[in-house]
């Protein structure tokens, strides 16, 4: 490796144009048929795993899902009620959080916004049933009456969940 050019080959494999700096046609080509800008760059409606699929994979877009090799994502199972609880509240806060990047670009897809709308909502009820059952998941916003109880629940290093 001589150059810029030979390292930046080298690194980058043949997914992008030969020489970048010097072809700006060829990179803008290249931007103009690449999977990462038509979902995100674009109004047009995205293709939307499930949360619990999305969550599963890391990612909540159809066309953007690229397996490792022959990986195949485990399947969470849940071993008791209180752990269901947590690894729900989990998938669909990461599949609010996956879509609320994607609103960060499309801020006017109904869509998205209104799905984006039923997951927090569904993350909060889901945290208020779990708080009801095992005391709080997070010391905020908590209002303690006459004692504190964050601390009265096992920690994750002292026992099962």
């Amino acid at each position: 490796m001589n150059n810029f050019n030979d390292y930046y080959n080298y690194m980058i494999g043949n997914n992008i144009p030969s020489n970048p700096i010097n072809n700006m046609n060829e990179m803008n080509n290249y931007f103009d048929n690449n999977t990462i800008q038509k979902t995100f760059m674009n109004d047009n409606m995205p293709k939307l795993y499930k949360a619990d699929e999305g969550f599963t994979k890391g990612n909540m877009y159809v066309n953007l899902y690229n397996p490792y090799k022959n990986y195949k994502p485990a399947t969470i199972i849940s071993k008791s009620e209180k752990e269901d609880l947590l690894n729900q509240i989990r998938m669909y806060k990461y599949a609010a959080l996956d879509l609320s990047l994607y609103l960060d670009v499309n801020p006017k897809n109904s869509y998205v916004i209104n799905l984006y709308n039923e997951y927090i909502t569904k993350v909060r009820e889901l945290i208020n049933k779990y708080e009801k059952m095992y005391g709080p998941l997070s010391c905020d916003f908590i209002m303690p009456t006459n004692e504190f109880i964050w601390n009265n629940s096992p920690w994750p290093w002292e026992g099962e969940l």
